[in-house]
């Protein structure tokens, strides 16, 4: 019996070569889409859940409530203090990212791949050691461990244990161990760990009992089964013990789930960029849409065939056939029909998936030794091939013999639904064209619109940690101005394109210092010329002068020391000014945490709101002070339009003149703004591609069901062209009805993308307006019906243009 049905099928598949490769090409390329997203979502899933106990590990965050920031680093000693006044943490760790410069001989690195962390790191992660004993490997401050990456990097074919690397041309560590390299699907990235025990050596003694030093990444392992809720419910009482009764007005802590932080976490100071649990979702119904056409277009071109198999059925039911078996060979065939769209689908993947992988610059895999990736492909193949089947099987098995052999078993039954299925593929794929659009117009938008200030020209570059700057503030400067092709030189603690995360509290003038009076701001360090160098225009007042931005501590002799200030918009409306109203005004800063020294900031002018980080953050209320010879890290080089090689080349000179132990690490501030964007464009691509293969799907079916519906009115077509029709007349009545389909897939494709699209924009505190984007609406539906039109179109005006007697002798 089932060898007859295998005969049968492949028989069937053979008799209409059309129907089976437009079946097969469309399911395969649903398959080989649906595999290659799964691969890619499963990859996202998997992070951070191989460490050991992962399910217990939990991330503390610290927020602020005056200038709203969402940290996932805390200060140095909240970890210890949390383990000591919990009985119920059975474990913590810290680690410190470090942007140092290490050398070894001749090569001098600015690694951003380094951290300061407990010598309990390894245990706690069950990092696997190559060279060394964990235990004992951070023993002394100055051991460092490498990855095999970093033992690499500095060593190439040496034995790097026993051998040291300098930090700063400050210290050597002594490398004492050598482990695996982290896995790409982690949120952590480190590629060399130094004890935590050098901090006190290298910053002081009250380095780790810092509370306003907000740059540790803290872990608890808790026990099984404890709930984390039960933990963070006692934090404000934690606050309050080591921080005072107002302290929870300003602060907080919290906990985060290690498997979830790569998906949920969008956070300031991340480790690095995250994903988002959004495009997961979204790639998943993308892959579940295409393959769902697929398997639309399989339901509406075999249920359209229905009249020329119909004899079949009905002679199969006079000898003795019954209604299941019948089912059952169509499901079969179904399911044939799918295994060799998976064979397809299999090969298109083994050939994308690396070019993929490589765009998305992440590892992803695809094994068919898997026994789990077999058993996934054996399941997919019965279970589309039994989906996709199973509408025609039992429209079909339902003919009764004495209506198919009286010639009344015409299938009509069936243009309704098919009617539905094509709006539906249409209604899809449009959706998916417009909300391509949107991504694109929204990062479009992203990259052109006036930030506040000039990004053009800008060679950044920042200052070593260690250095000081007042030696080499003026020298760099006055050195670099000196080239033609450099016009200006600043300096500041941050740079446009960075998050801001520095931030004080500020009183206005005569309003006494206390928790409930203080109004929490980002601030900026910068000197007297930044405002001009960037382009930055003035609401009011002026920019500094240039002795306002002398650095002047406060002493215990004189305990409130005069400085200046420049407002943005929002900072000056924070205090309840205009900007015209702000100019003049004293703002007092805390110097000290005992609030007994202040500067007293005089303002002298108020900016717009600019655009200092991406799209993607709220503008902050900032207060732009003088420098500060510790924060003062960042150099910005504006260089002369045209060919920057020259200038470029000058920087390098002087610097390595000036900094000879300090690598030349430069980059441009509009590549920097563009990174911001730059998993979002990859993910525009994607979409891009995943839509374009929904809408080709969609167009196969439909040129599919336009063969056979033009087939099927052959003997129509010959008699009206008898009758004296043209073959503009035949085109636009074969055309006319699936136009309507298509047309009135747009009114149900518009208000849904619509509503998604707005949905996805509120990733961005700044998003396109919508007369930006409005006319993707109607360009996403004439794209459709230009399709339509061109796929029908050609089949109707083959029919039309051959011969009426042809047409009279069908049959």
């Amino acid at each position: 019996m089932f060898r007859n049905y295998l005969k049968i099928a492949f028989r069937n598949i053979a008799g209409s070569p059309l129907f089976s490769m437009i079946n097969i090409v469309g399911l395969a390329i649903g398959l080989a889409c649906c595999i290659v997203i799964s691969v890619f979502v499963n990859y996202e899933l998997s992070y951070d859940k191989h460490w050991k106990d992962a399910d217990r590990i939990y991330r503390v965050t610290r927020d602020f409530f005056s200038n709203d920031l969402k940290l996932v680093r805390v200060a140095p000693p909240i970890g210890p203090l949390l383990a000591e006044d919990f009985d119920e943490i059975e474990d913590m760790t810290r680690a410190l990212q470090a942007n140092v410069t290490l050398s070894h001989g001749d090569l001098s690195i600015v690694e951003e791949q380094l951290v300061i962390a407990d010598t309990n790191l390894f245990e706690f992660f069950d990092l696997e050691f190559v060279a060394g004993d964990r235990d004992t490997a951070l023993a002394a401050p100055t051991n460092i461990v490498l990855s095999e990456r970093a033992a690499d990097r500095y060593f190439g074919s040496e034995d790097p244990m026993g051998q040291t690397l300098n930090i700063m041309g400050r210290e050597d560590l002594t490398v004492t161990g050598i482990i695996r390299d982290l896995p790409d699907n982690t949120h952590m990235a480190f590629e060399l760990v130094g004890s935590i025990d050098i901090i006190p050596i290298v910053m002081g003694q009250t380095a780790l009992e810092n509370w306003g030093s907000n740059n540790y990444f803290t872990y608890l392992r808790l026990p099984p089964g404890y709930d984390p809720n039960d933990l963070e419910a006692q934090f404000e009482g934690f606050v309050i013990k080591h921080r005072g009764e107002d302290a929870p007005k300003s602060t907080a802590l919290g906990l985060q789930a290690l498997p979830d932080i790569h998906l949920t976490s969008n956070r300031d100071a991340e480790w690095r960029t995250n994903g988002s649990l959004a495009v997961v979702y979204t790639f998943s119904a993308v892959a579940f849409v295409v393959l769902l056409i697929a398997c639309v277009n399989f339901m509406n071109l075999t249920t359209a065939r229905s009249t020329q198999r119909a004899r079949e059925v009905g002679i199969r039911k006079v000898v003795g056939a019954r209604r299941g078996q019948v089912t059952v060979q169509f499901l079969g065939e179904s399911v044939l029909l799918t295994a060799i769209a998976m064979l397809l689908a299999v090969a298109i993947v083994e050939l994308s998936l690396p070019a993929f992988a490589a765009f998305l610059e992440k590892p992803l895999a695809f094994s068919l030794t898997d026994p789990t990736t077999l058993l996934t492909l054996l399941a997919g193949t019965l279970v589309v091939g039994l989906f996709a089947g199973s509408y025609p099987a039992f429209f079909l098995s339902q003919f009764r013999p004495v209506d198919v052999l009286k010639g009344i078993a015409s299938g009509s039954g069936s243009g309704l639904l098919r009617r539905g299925l094509v709006v539906f593929q249409f209604a899809t794929s449009i959706a998916l064209l417009i909300a391509t659009g949107v991504v694109m117009a929204q990062m479009h938008y992203a990259r052109t619109m006036d930030m506040g200030f000039d990004k053009e020209r800008n060679l950044i570059h920042a200052l070593p940690f260690f250095a000081d700057i007042r030696e080499i503030y003026d020298p760099l400067r006055t050195e670099l101005e000196q080239h033609p092709d450099i016009e200006s030189v600043v300096y500041s603690s941050r740079v446009p394109s960075m998050q801001n995360l520095d931030g004080s509290g500020y009183a206005p003038e005569g309003v006494q210092f206390t928790i409930d009076t203080v109004i929490g701001l980002s601030d900026i360090k910068v000197d007297a010329h930044w405002f001009e160098h960037y382009g930055v225009e003035f609401l009011a007042g002026r920019p500094f002068r240039p002795n306002e931005v002398r650095h002047v501590r406060p002493t215990e002799d004189d305990p409130v020391v005069k400085a200046y200030a420049v407002l943005n918009e929002s900072a000056a409306r924070r205090f309840g000014w205009t900007p015209q109203e702000a100019v003049g005004k004293v703002i007092r800063e805390p110097a000290n945490r005992e609030l007994t020294q202040f500067y007293d900031r005089e303002i002298v002018g108020v900016i717009p709101d600019i655009h200092f980080s991406s799209l993607h953050d709220e503008k902050k209320a900032t207060v732009y002070a003088g420098p500060h010879p510790r924060y003062q890290r960042h150099v910005s080089i504006r260089v002369a339009p045209g060919d920057p090689a020259a200038a470029i080349e000058h920087f390098e000179n002087v610097w390595r003149r000036l900094l000879p132990n300090d690598p030349v690490n430069w980059y441009f501030l509009d590549d920097s703004f563009d990174g911001r964007y730059r998993a979002e464009a990859k993910q525009v691509r994607m979409f891009a591609m995943f839509s374009g293969f929904a809408v080709f799907v969609a167009t196969l079916g439909l040129f599919g069901l336009a063969s056979f519906t033009t087939e099927r009115r052959t003997k129509e077509i010959g008699i009206r062209k008898v009758m004296g029709a043209s073959v503009r007349d035949i085109v636009f009545l074969l055309t006319s009805d699936f136009t309507k389909l298509v047309l009135f897939a747009n009114l149900i494709a518009w208000p849904v993308a619509y509503y998604f699209m707005n949905q996805w924009l509120t990733r961005f505190a700044y998003k396109a307006p919508f007369a930006d984007w409005a006319w993707l609406f109607v360009a996403a539906g004439l794209a459709a019906l230009a399709a339509a039109w061109l796929t029908i179109a050609t089949q109707a005006g083959r029919a039309a243009t051959s011969r009426p007697v042809l047409a009279l002798r069908y049959e």
